[in-house]
C-alpha cells in the first residue's frame, strides 16, 4: 500500500506543475528573464533589457494583466513595435502556452515576418528552443506559417487571404500595421472582426493591435484607440516639473539650410516656457516619466507613442532631419512624416480641385523647356482612335513643368498611327541655351483593346526606355504603392511596369494643389507649373486639359461598416490625369539625382551625372530590394 502512495505521490508530482497555472509574471519580466535578441534581427544581439526602452513596460504588463482584453499601440516608428509583439509570442509560447495568431498585412509579409524575426527569436531564446520543432522535415505540423508547440500552436496570417483567416479558436490575436489591412479578406469581410471572432470562447482572450495611423477618418488604430483609455506618455518639465506629452508643436530648432542638417532642438514646456535639450527631459527616463490615461475603459487600453520619445536609435535632431526633407518633398512626405513619426493621422484634403484655379495658374514659358528643368519624361494613353500624349519636365525638388499635351488620331489597327506616335516619342524639345533635351522614359498603356500591340510596340523601343504600365487599383482601400514592380509575362516578354493608380493620383493631386511659395515665402520644392497659350505657341493646356485633370475627387466610402478612401470620377474624360500619373510613375522608376545631375540634354548626355538616368528598370528595382535606392 505505501508503495501504490509513493507511486501517486511521484505521479501527483510530475503532473501538478503541468495543470498548475504558470507564475504571474509581467510580459516586460518575462522578456527580461528569457528573451534574447538575434545576431540578424537587432543592432545589439543578446539578452533583452526593457531599461533600454522603458516606455514599453507598462504596454507589456497590461498585455499580462487579467483585466485586460485589448491592447492597442497606436505608435510610431523606431519604437520597437515588432519585439514588443515577439516578447508577446514568447510570453504566450513558454510561459503562458495558448493558441496565437498573428496577422500581418499580406501573406508575403506574413512570411518574412516568420523567416526574419519569429524563427531566430525562437532558436536563440534558449526557453523557447527546446519547445518548437526544429527540423520541420520531420515534423509536417511545423512550416512557415504554422508551428506547433506544448499547450499551443501559433498561425502568421495575412490579411488578404481568408484561407489563413480560418475558423480556429484562438487565445491570442496580434494584428501588425492594421492600418494596411484592406477593408474585406476576400468575400469574407473585415479581416480585424473575423479574427475577433475567433477568441469568443475564451475568457482569457488577449487582443493586440498595432498600428501607426494613417487618414483621418479611415485609421483603423485610430479608431481602435478612440475607444481604449487613449494613454499617453508623460514627461515632467526639468525646470517646473509640470507633466506634458512630447509634442511637435513644441519642438523649437535651429537648421543650418546650406548642410542640411539640425544644429540645435529643444522642446518648450506648455506650463513655464522654458527650453530644455533632449537629454534634460529624458533624464532618469524610467523613474520620472509616466502614461496618463484620458479616459476610463473596463477592458481596452490604449497607448499612443511619437518617435519623439525614443530613447535609442533616434534623436530629435533625426526628427528635425527628416521633417525638413518631407517638407522640401511635398505633402505625401510630410503625411509619411507625421504618420510614422509623430504617430498622428493625416486629414486628407477631400474637396475636389478646381479646374478655374488651375486654368487662371498658367504661365509664360520663354522656351519649350523653361529654366530648371533636368529632365523630360512621358505618358501615352491608348484610346481606339488616338493616342494622348504628354511631356513633362522634371527639376530639383520634383519641381515639375508640363511641356506639351499632344493627341494623335488614327485607326489604330493601321500602322500609321504608330509610326507618328514613334516619331514623336524621337523628338527633342529646347531650352533658352539651345540645348536639346529628349525624353528619358516613356509609361505606356497598355490597357483596352490593343494591350498585345502596346507590348509589341514598347518591346521593340526598350532600349529607349519605353515601358507598357498596367495600373492596378484594390477598389477597396488596400494600399499598393505607386511602383508595384514588374512582368514580362506577356506574348512578347515585355517588361510591364505594374503602378498602383491610387497612390500615383493621391501623389500628382498633392503636387498639383501646392502655391508657388511656403509661409515663409520661400520657393515650394515639387511646385506645378502649365504653360499659358500664346500667339506663338498653343502646347495643348487649355480648358478640357485642367477637366480633365481634376476629373475624379477622393471620396470616403463603407463597406462592411469600415471606412476607406477612393478616388471617384465626377467627368467622364480623365485621360489628363491619368498622363500626370504615368508620369509621376516615370520619373519615380528612373530616379535620376534630380539634385545634383546636369541636363539630360544634348550637350550633356555623355556626362558622369546623366549617366545615372540610363540605369535599367530591373537596376533600380533590385536596388529598392536591397534598401539602397531611395523612393521619391
Amino acid at each position: 500500500m505505501k508503495a501504490q502512495r509513493r507511486k501517486t505521490f511521484h505521479l501527483l508530482k510530475q503532473t501538478v506543475p503541468l495543470v498548475a497555472p504558470p507564475e504571474p509574471i509581467s510580459v516586460a519580466e518575462w522578456a527580461d528573464r528569457h528573451r534574447v535578441l538575434s545576431p540578424e534581427a537587432s543592432a545589439e544581439p543578446g539578452p533583452w533589457k526593457t531599461e533600454r526602452a522603458p516606455y514599453q513596460k507598462v504596454p507589456m504588463e497590461a498585455l499580462s494583466d487579467k483585466n485586460v482584453e485589448s491592447v492597442v499601440l497606436m505608435w510610431a516608428s523606431q519604437l520597437g513595435k515588432t519585439d514588443l509583439q515577439l516578447n508577446t509570442i514568447g510570453y504566450f509560447t513558454g510561459h503562458d502556452p495558448a493558441p496565437i495568431m498573428v496577422i500581418q498585412p499580406d501573406l508575403m509579409v506574413a512570411r518574412d515576418f516568420s523567416n526574419d524575426r519569429l524563427a531566430p527569436m525562437y532558436r536563440d531564446s534558449p526557453q523557447l528552443s527546446p519547445l518548437v520543432v526544429k527540423d520541420k522535415s520531420r515534423d509536417s505540423r511545423n512550416t512557415i506559417l504554422y508551428k506547433t508547440f506544448p499547450g499551443g500552436r501559433i498561425n502568421i496570417a495575412g490579411a488578404n487571404s481568408p484561407a489563413s483567416l480560418a475558423s480556429k479558436p484562438i487565445r491570442v490575436v496580434i494584428g501588425d500595421e492594421i492600418d494596411r489591412f484592406p477593408v474585406s479578406a476576400g468575400k469574407e469581410g473585415d479581416p480585424v472582426s473575423l479574427v475577433v471572432a475567433r477568441t469568443k470562447t475564451f475568457y482569457n482572450k488577449k487582443i493586440v493591435w498595432v498600428s501607426s495611423p494613417t487618414i483621418k477618418g479611415a485609421s483603423r488604430i485610430e479608431t481602435l484607440y478612440e475607444d481604449s483609455t487613449q494613454e499617453t506618455l508623460h514627461f515632467p518639465c526639468p525646470s517646473c516639473e509640470e507633466l506634458q506629452q512630447l509634442t511637435w508643436k513644441q519642438i523649437k530648432f535651429e537648421y543650418d539650410e546650406d548642410t542640411r542638417s539640425c544644429t540645435e532642438v529643444y522642446h518648450a514646456c506648455i506650463h513655464c516656457g522654458t527650453l530644455h535639450q533632449e537629454h534634460e527631459w529624458k533624464k532618469d527616463y524610467a523613474e520620472r516619466v509616466v502614461w496618463v490615461a484620458a479616459k476610463e475603459h473596463s477592458k481596452t487600453r490604449g497607448f499612443k507613442l511619437s518617435s519623439l520619445a525614443a530613447t535609442i536609435n533616434y534623436t530629435w535632431k533625426d526628427a528635425v532631419n527628416d521633417f525638413k526633407a518631407a517638407k522640401r518633398g511635398g505633402p505625401e512626405l510630410l503625411k509619411t512624416f507625421f504618420n510614422t513619426v509623430m504617430a498622428e493621422s493625416w486629414e486628407e484634403e477631400g474637396e475636389k480641385l478646381d479646374e478655374e484655379i488651375l486654368l487662371n495658374r498658367r504661365e509664360i514659358y520663354h522656351a519649350d523647356v523653361p529654366e530648371g528643368v533636368k529632365i523630360l519624361t512621358a505618358a501615352v494613353d491608348t484610346q481606339d482612335n488616338r493616342f494622348e500624349v504628354e511631356v513633362q519636365g522634371w527639376g530639383e525638388g520634383h519641381e515639375n513643368w508640363r511641356i506639351q499635351y499632344h493627341v494623335i488620331y488614327g485607326d489604330l489597327k493601321q500602322p500609321q498611327v504608330w509610326a507618328d506616335l514613334d516619331e514623336f516619342l524621337k523628338r527633342t524639345w529646347t531650352d533658352a541655351e539651345g540645348r536639346n533635351f529628349p525624353i528619358a522614359i516613356t509609361c505606356m498603356d497598355s490597357g483596352g483593346h490593343f494591350t498585345n500591340e502596346v507590348y509589341k510596340f514598347c518591346k521593340e523601343r526598350a532600349a529607349r526606355r519605353v515601358f507598357a504600365i498596367k495600373g492596378e487599383s484594390s477598389g477597396d482601400g488596400t494600399y499598393l504603392p505607386l511602383f508595384i514592380g514588374t512582368s514580362t509575362n506577356n506574348r512578347y516578354k515585355a517588361t510591364v511596369l505594374r503602378l498602383g493608380v491610387d497612390e500615383g493620383k493621391s501623389k500628382v493631386m498633392s503636387a498639383v494643389s501646392l502655391l508657388p511659395v511656403d509661409e515663409n515665402g520661400n520657393k515650394t520644392r515639387g511646385y506645378c507649373h502649365f504653360p499659358l497659350t500664346t500667339p506663338e505657341k498653343n502646347r495643348g493646356y487649355e480648358r478640357q486639359y485642367f477637366e480633365g485633370l481634376t476629373a475624379e475627387a477622393l471620396q470616403t466610402r463603407y463597406k462592411m461598416g469600415i471606412p476607406y478612401q477612393v478616388w471617384v470620377k465626377v467627368r467622364a474624360r480623365n485621360e489628363p490625369l491619368d498622363l500626370a500619373v504615368y508620369n509621376r510613375a516615370a520619373i519615380e522608376v528612373l530616379q535620376p539625382d534630380l539634385e545634383g545631375m546636369q541636363p539630360y540634354a544634348s550637350s550633356s548626355l555623355i556626362t558622369k551625372e546623366t549617366t545615372t538616368t540610363s540605369t535599367s528598370v530591373a537596376s533600380n528595382q533590385q536596388r529598392r530590394r536591397r534598401g539602397t535606392s531611395s523612393s521619391i
